[in-house]
């Protein structure tokens, strides 16, 4: 079974790279463009489902990008790390190898750990492979989850390759889910 997983196209928050969270951020113009690239890429792919995050921008990419009118269900476990205060700070003043210790569950007071996140992208992947395991998936999603589902798949947490990997907004990664 292979799975694509798609960020969504640039909201504000992605240009002065901090960190986002759960907030209502829309598209920018540039990143409605970036959906619209996608689009031949997306019609290309062996796609029978797409699972989408909940959250405004990952909804408005996957509305998009979905020309072949592919059946969607959104999963809470894809949603965007729950950044509490966190949300909105410019990640060059965070300390990486505490926001992506991959066995934290809760950072900086209030935010959401990485380790949070990798259990729920866990959990999500085992689901896929019990429910949907005859069907190929597009998943719409966030960029920390990008990263979680990455090192779930590959079985690697390393701290450093965790922070150096980033997936571009409407990048499309294919693996394949045994």
């Amino acid at each position: 079974m292979k799975i694509f997983v798609i960020r969504h196209g640039e909201v504000d928050v992605n240009i002065y790279e901090g960190i986002n969270g759960r907030n209502t951020s829309s598209l920018t113009e540039k990143g409605i463009k970036q959906a619209n690239e996608a689009i031949k890429d997306v019609r290309a792919l062996p796609i029978d489902l797409i699972i989408c995050s909940p959250l405004k921008r990952t909804i408005e990419t996957c509305k998009i990008i979905n020309t072949l009118d592919i059946p969607v269900i959104y999963d809470e476990r894809i949603l965007e790390r729950d950044a509490k205060s966190m949300m909105y700070k410019v990640t060059v003043t965070v300390d990486l190898n505490v926001f992506y210790d991959p066995d934290a569950m809760v950072i900086f007071k209030d935010c959401e750990g990485f380790g949070s996140i990798v259990e729920r992208v866990k959990s999500f992947l085992e689901d896929i492979k019990k429910n949907y395991y005859d069907k190929n998936i597009l998943i719409v999603t966030h960029n920390d989850v990008c990263k979680a589902i990455r090192c779930v798949i590959n079985n690697n947490y390393d701290i450093n390759e965790i922070i150096n990997f980033n997936q571009n907004n409407c990048e499309i990664l294919e693996y394949e889910l045994k």
